[in-house]
């Protein structure tokens, strides 16, 4: 049972006290706080009542804890929050206590300065989820602002090129996503270790979808987005970049008796090669008919892919087979060059959120309230960043889509011209006859596409 708390808590500290927010959920008297375990991605708080003698386990309210704040009874290895639901990360948490492991795996120790005369602050962004990890990451720009702490971040290796400098140090841990759900034992014992001797210890609370104005993507990526400014000049070459995902594609392409989760995974060795090209097909149907209507497009093809299959020589290809660095800031160059970048919900459609023009994200099933927190905004109007940033459901059909996107590229000067300043500002000093002008550089846009439909104007007949 959570406390009340009105002060600010954007840290909790663990050291040389340790600040508890829970009462206990049997009797509701206050708790004693034995220990703290940062075990993966979870920071967890060990606790007891001295009063109904009940030993638990608390996740520390941070990040996804913050919504879901489990309890776990020690005796019983079951749940004992009063939260009325399970979920994916409440049923992980309580897997993991009943499941601990002991593991060794890599920790290398980056030391940017000696630690000890300021408070230290530790930013755990280690996530079962690729997207999550960033989100968590981009956390660290508040607490890099704070000059009276040493900010220590713990990062997967996935994710470490993306470090932003100011951090007193940086733990990158060789952990796969898969695994880091996981209650490792040897990650606790090593990070205790590390920390021996020091007494102001305070564990940083996050966001698990952190504010866009809250942090600046160059400080992480080093690559500056895509130009807002530069869009029109750059509509000679319209570029524009889809993600291709074969675990999550937009549209179910196999006959409905062969698309049930039994014969997939009875014939998948047959079903998914099968699957995965009719994909490619259907996404090289997207590209040919895009590009008549769009003859001048640089279109390219990005995820993590075999490449086993071939792209026509005017596609570019970003698709790599594993992770390296390097293969992470190619991809992420093209998004920061493209106008827009459309892609299937989730973590692959975060990064292309913060360095694209403008962005397309495609639905699946009943996903609509989770890919909402796909979209990290570069917030500009109301109405031009709502032009954007666009969600649509899987059941869009491929004509539908080009037309959407062609109406981003070609027509975002209208966007501007009614919904942003100084266009639409009573205070504006601008002449009469320069609105008149923007609008028609706005229509003469249409030269550069084959296509006028959703047009409000049209060339003036001879």
């Amino acid at each position: 049972m959570l406390k009340e708390c009105h002060t600010k808590m954007d840290k909790i500290q663990v050291s040389p006290n340790i600040e508890l927010p829970y009462n206990c959920p049997s009797c509701k008297n206050e708790l004693v706080p034995s220990d703290w375990y940062i075990n993966g991605m979870r920071c967890i708080i060990d606790i007891e009542c001295n009063n109904c003698i009940n030993n638990y386990y608390a996740e520390f309210p941070t990040n996804a804890g913050l919504l879901y704040p489990g309890i776990i009874d020690k005796t019983t290895m079951n749940r004992a929050d009063d939260l009325p639901f399970d979920n994916w990360y409440l049923n992980g948490f309580l897997d993991s206590c009943r499941h601990q492991k002991n593991y060794e795996i890599e920790f290398i120790i980056k030391k940017n300065r000696k630690l000890g005369s300021k408070k230290i602050a530790i930013l755990n962004t280690i996530d079962e989820t690729y997207g999550h990890s960033l989100y968590e990451l981009f956390n660290a720009s508040h607490f890099l602002e704070q000059t009276d702490l040493d900010l220590i971040l713990i990062v997967q290796k996935n994710i470490s090129w993306l470090v932003p400098e100011g951090c007193a140090e940086v733990w990158i841990l060789d952990l796969p996503f898969k695994s880091a759900g996981d209650w490792n034992n040897w990650i606790t014992t090593r990070i205790k270790e590390e920390l021996k001797g020091y007494k102001e210890i305070y564990i940083c609370r996050t966001f698990v979808q952190q504010d866009s104005s809250d942090f600046n993507i160059c400080d992480y990526t080093k690559i500056k987005p895509f130009n807002l400014n530069n869009w029109d000049s750059l509509l000679v070459k319209p570029t524009i970049t889809f993600i291709w995902r074969k675990d999550r594609f937009w549209k179910n392409v196999l006959p409905g008796f062969l698309n049930n989760r039994y014969i997939l995974k009875i014939f998948r060795r047959v079903l998914k090669p099968l699957e995965n090209l009719i994909q490619f097909y259907w996404i090289l149907n997207f590209a040919n008919r895009l590009k008549y209507m769009i003859p001048n497009v640089d279109f390219a093809i990005s995820g993590m892919d075999d490449r086993r299959y071939k792209l026509p020589h005017w596609i570019k290809d970003f698709r790599f087979p594993n992770h390296t660095d390097e293969n992470a800031i190619s991809q992420a160059k093209r998004y920061a060059e493209s106008h827009l970048v459309i892609g299937c919900n989730g973590s692959s459609l975060l990064l292309p959120g913060c360095l694209a023009g403008a962005m397309i994200n495609i639905v699946p099933n009943d996903q609509w309230a989770v890919s909402a927190g796909s979209f990290p905004f570069r917030i500009t109007s109301v109405g031009d960043t709502h032009f954007r940033y666009v969600m649509l459901p899987k059941e869009i059909k491929i004509d539908r889509l080009i037309q959407i996107s062609l109406s981003i590229l070609r027509d975002r000067s209208l966007i501007l011209l009614t919904t942003t300043k100084p266009w639409r500002d009573h205070d504006s000093i601008l002449s009469p006859l320069e609105y008149a002008k923007d609008r028609i550089n706005a229509h003469n846009l249409i030269n550069l596409f084959n296509s006028t439909n959703g047009l409000i104007t049209s060339k003036k007949k001879k």
